[in-house]
């Protein structure tokens, strides 16, 4: 029985280690497609090397299950493809004790993600962010110009089309409010950066600047009021709040707190009567998520077994779709934070119960055959 249960493990870590590389590397491609943009634009390649190794805890949150799931799905599919599921159940060998290894295996990978969620990964989110912060005091204009993606910055969403010297051109800003909701929209022509590196701050110096206010509901009517444009010939924002002395503001966002930061957060809101749902929404996600090696092992192995061929395609697609809609699931609730009513930190677990209670289901009644 040792030697089964050595050779079950075996592969699955190989596959195992094999998918988390694999995965990581597609994850972390996205940055590095920004590396040659970030250099053109007078970006230093020591603060892109840090900023990535920040952000690998963050991606990691997500490629551990995902490779526990693909490990499980082409192992086991492997494994009854060639019939040797077959000849263990016929040796007398439960179907349970072939996957213990697995089990045990889902389990440690579960708290290590737990790990990861909760403590790493968020602390080195604030430091990627702090990092990005030093470098826009630095050098703002080589951060903000030519990106095909919005930075954000104090709250501030900001693209810049191109730059030329030290002029930006084609400025958009999306303002949100504490609950990710778009409020305002500002666009400019042109402008460019004032800065202070020894307090750094910078001001953002608007030229033929449009300012869009979203409409709001109107009171005691239930309707929304149209929104509001206005034009300035030119306007600064300051997009630093702590001027002067270089200081960030204390309080992070609910997704750069560690899970000790979180419950603190919770119990001085709950104190103050605010609203805490979003903050537990945060905290149940995270959960959910770290529990979800297991969830993917147990829903994984079924599907595994019905293959009669090795068809690794059919293996990955099978991944792919159960992830989908397991992350689907959990970014539906994630928008409901907002709506107290719903209790959307309890929808965090419905696909963890289902994929779960589901798989255990399905290899109880595979066990009987």
């Amino acid at each position: 029985m040792r030697i089964l249960n050595a050779y079950v493990a075996r592969l699955l870590v190989t596959t195992l280690l094999m998918a988390i590389g694999v995965l990581t590397f597609v994850m972390a491609a996205g940055h590095i497609f920004r590396v040659f943009d970030w250099l053109s634009r007078g970006g230093s390649l020591v603060v892109l090397g840090r900023f990535l190794l920040l952000s690998l805890p963050d991606m990691m949150r997500f490629t551990l299950p995902l490779s526990m799931l693909v490990a499980t799905v082409l192992v086991f599919s492997h494994l009854a493809a060639d019939n040797e599921l077959t000849a263990m159940k016929a040796c007398g060998v439960s179907l349970w004790q072939v996957i213990a290894p697995g089990l045990l295996l889902s389990v440690g990978l579960s708290a290590l993600s737990f790990w990861f969620t909760t403590t790493l990964a968020p602390r080195c989110r604030y430091a990627a962010e702090q990092l990005l912060w030093e470098q826009a005091a630095i050098s703002p204009a080589a951060l903000l110009a030519g990106s095909d993606n919005f930075i954000e910055l104090e709250g501030l969403n900001i693209r810049v089309d191109r730059r030329e010297g030290e002029t930006l051109y084609g400025i958009h800003i999306l303002v949100q409010d504490k609950e990710q909701r778009l409020q305002q929209t500002i666009t400019a022509r042109q402008g460019r950066v004032q800065a202070d590196p020894t307090n750094r701050s910078f001001d953002l110096i608007l030229q033929d600047a449009t300012f869009g206010q979203l409409g709001e509901p109107a009171k005691g009517k239930g309707e929304t009021s149209l929104p509001q444009r206005y034009a300035a010939r030119e306007t600064t924002l300051p997009l630093s709040t702590d001027r002067g002395t270089g200081l960030r503001r204390l309080v992070r966002k609910p997704r750069h707190m560690d899970l000790g930061m979180l419950f603190a957060r919770i119990y001085l809101e709950s104190q103050a009567g605010g609203n805490v749902t979003p903050l537990q929404v945060e905290l149940h996600m995270r959960m959910s998520m770290s529990l979800s090696p297991i969830a993917f092992l147990l829903v994984g192995i079924p599907f595994a077994t019905r293959g009669r061929r090795s068809e690794t395609s059919v293996g990955l697609l099978i991944s792919l779709l159960l992830a989908l809609g397991f992350y689907a699931f959990i970014t539906i609730s994630s928008s409901l934070r907002s709506s107290t009513n719903l209790h959307p930190e309890w929808l965090m677990w419905l696909p963890n119960v289902v994929y779960q209670v589901g798989g255990l289901w399905a290899l109880a009644v595979i066990g009987r055959h």
